[in-house]
């Protein structure tokens, strides 16, 4: 199963049933509107759904979400479709560029080809630059005949709002935790634990915990079951060390994590469940995320103060918000290591 074929179709379009719903009513009454705006969380479904709506508006046969039969459903199915375009980022590029869209723009001048409805998908539109989103929203307010625009995003503030009041938006709700570790067990060899702690480490994204169980090791030259491992048993040792140890390896720490920017996001979501086991182990112990750590954090929370761990939280927080706004990476952990040291005091441990 590749990292692009992370659930089939059929079970993501089952869990978004509601916007899958609603995109099928609006077929049937064929009133396409101009632009739909694709709001939820990564990877939830809805690249799927706007090429399911696409063959609905388009389906020779007339079935509401496409019979993926006819020529045209094919046509969608094989991305070979003429009047099918998708926008998205350049590799190694952090914005869509205005240039895309004029790209874009030219190429639908024309009446569609062959649709009764041509497509335009714009995944991750919430990086477009605002040149790019000042582009587009011309095309919005005058939209090429026989085009309807679908925008995807995860972070909708970053829209214009201008932008967000000329599209309908259909919202595609999270992945539970519970669904992501059901999926892991029913489909992969791996045990109850490591589903567990994989599916509450990736928040609702199904790719990142597949990523973080071993399953899509082709994918990554990391071994993120490993890796995490490594990061908790450095944390423990950060937080259980006397102060002088406690520094030098939490600088260590520090430096390695900001020689690897490519890794920091997964890194972050890791160090995150590691400070909310902390708080979480006190009065829910089998709640925690990292339940092959639970005599860790039992140690730890018999010789630190709750008051200490909130501390530690509202710390991380704050360090996450700098690293996540560009922030110097390095500065911003070095910061938080010693507070770290600064908030456990002189404690004997």
């Amino acid at each position: 199963m590749g990292i692009d074929q992370t659930m089939s179709d059929f079970d993501q379009m089952q869990y978004q049933a509601k916007a899958v719903q609603l995109l099928a009513r609006i077929t049937q009454t064929k009133k396409i509107p101009n632009a739909l705006l694709f709001s939820g969380n990564i990877n939830t479904g809805k690249k799927q759904a706007a090429f399911l709506f696409a063959k609905g508006c388009n389906c020779i046969e007339g079935k509401d979400l496409g019979c993926s039969s006819c020529n045209s459903c094919c046509k969608i199915d094989a991305n070979s479709h003429p009047d099918i375009r998708v926008i998205d980022l350049v590799k190694e590029k952090k914005n869509i560029s205005i240039s895309q869209i004029r790209e874009m723009a030219s190429s639908i001048c024309t009446k569609p080809n062959e649709a009764k409805f041509r497509m335009v998908l714009i995944l991750n539109s919430d990086t477009m630059n605002t040149q790019a989103q000042n582009a587009l929203l011309k095309m919005l307010e005058e939209p090429p005949e026989k085009t309807f625009f679908i925008l995807t995003t995860s972070q909708e503030s970053r829209l214009l709002p201008t932008i967000r009041s000329r599209c309908q938006d259909i919202v595609f709700k999270p992945l539970s935790d519970t669904f992501i570790e059901q999926y892991l067990k029913k489909h992969f060899k791996i045990d109850d634990t490591l589903c567990h702690i994989a599916s509450r480490t990736a928040g609702s994204d199904l790719k990142k915990a597949m990523m973080y169980s071993g399953v899509q090791k082709e994918t990554t030259t990391i071994n993120w079951v490993e890796k995490r491992k490594w990061l908790l048993v450095t944390l423990e040792a950060i937080v259980k060390s006397n102060p002088q140890q406690s520094i030098s390896k939490g600088l260590m720490l520090s430096a390695h994590l900001s020689n690897h920017k490519n890794l920091m996001n997964d890194s972050i979501a890791i160090i995150t469940t590691f400070f909310r086991d902390l708080m979480v182990f006190k009065f829910h112990p089998k709640k925690i995320v990292n339940l092959d750590f639970y005599d860790t954090f039992a140690d730890i929370n018999q010789k630190i103060p709750q008051n200490v761990f909130l501390k530690w939280s509202e710390e991380w927080i704050q360090t996450e918000k700098r690293v996540l706004q560009n922030s110097s990476i390095r500065l911003t952990l070095d910061r938080f290591f010693l507070k770290i040291v600064t908030n456990k005091g002189h404690l004997d441990i």
